[in-house]
């Protein structure tokens, strides 16, 4: 599981790159169900005392998202993850995890998951999907929920909802910075397109992370600088992102047991979201 934990040190920059933290408001029916399919592929080198270790990781994560309630402004979700499915390719080992297997969430992996596999969580979000709360992982995991950036991520929901300026229109640019859990990130935006209610938004930018965490006694640190760019269709009457394709790479150390492992990555990331 350590070295599982290294393979996401990079990727989890680039699976979150899309929050718009914009001035409009979201349009979300009470009630209204939507089912978010993510998928994350990721290659990457580690120099390892002179050797070159490459790793491959696939995750392919299924959300449902319910609009519970509107409060002051403010959006009331209850998301589940109901389908979790992960390929792993490292030093010719190959480690697959299928959360519909019983003898899969049996395992290391899914002991890791199990309370976030089916298990609703409540969400809430301001008008222009920008989360309020969210419920946090237990410290005591081993750790692959929060390497997938769960709860930051708001299960789903900061991939779901995109708030465009007031008056868009072909042409609009703007753009947004976050810096949370020493992950910095700004993204510039530019609206290509409106065709009835859908806009496409072709989006670059850059993310630096800087971050440690200890697992089993380990302490592991990573510092890696990147950039991503790629485009999403969102409705314009409801901010609901339809679909969002992200491509990245990152340069950066590793640092574990006193020693820097220098390392790169490759990320993409395709998001597609429909009303149930």
């Amino acid at each position: 599981m350590k070295k599982i934990q290294l393979i996401f040190a990079a990727a989890i920059c680039f699976s979150t790159a899309t929050l718009a933290q914009s001035k409009t408001s979201l349009n979300l029916p009470k009630g209204q169900k939507y089912q978010l399919e993510n998928k994350l592929e990721t290659s990457s080198s580690t120099d390892v005392n002179g050797q070159t270790m490459e790793t491959k990781v696939n995750v392919t994560s299924t959300y449902n998202i319910e609009v519970k309630d509107k409060v002051n402004n403010n959006y009331n979700l209850t998301n589940t993850i109901t389908h979790m499915l992960m390929n792993m390719t490292m030093m010719g080992t190959e480690i697959n995890f299928d959360s519909d297997k019983p003898e899969d969430m049996n395992g290391e992996m899914g002991a890791s998951l199990k309370d976030y596999i089916n298990k609703p969580k409540d969400v809430e979000i301001d008008n222009t999907g920008k989360i309020i709360s969210k419920i946090e992982e237990d410290s005591s995991e081993e750790g692959i929920a929060k390497q997938l950036n769960l709860a930051a991520t708001g299960y789903g929901a900061q991939m779901a909802f995109l708030a465009l300026p007031q008056n868009a229109k072909v042409g609009t640019n703007w753009t947004d910075s976050t810096n949370e859990s020493g992950i910095s990130r700004t993204t510039h935006y530019s609206i290509k397109d409106i065709t009835g209610n859908i806009a496409t938004v072709s989006f670059d930018g850059t993310v630096n992370s800087k971050t440690t965490m200890e697992r089993q006694g380990m302490e592991v640190s990573s510092n890696t600088n990147g950039k991503f760019s790629g485009e999403e269709k969102v409705d314009v009457k409801t901010g609901v992102v339809q679909s969002n394709t992200t491509t990245g790479d990152a340069t950066g150390t590793v640092s574990a047991m006193g020693q820097d492992f220098p390392m790169t990555s490759k990320v993409t990331s395709t998001t597609t979201v429909k009303a149930l």
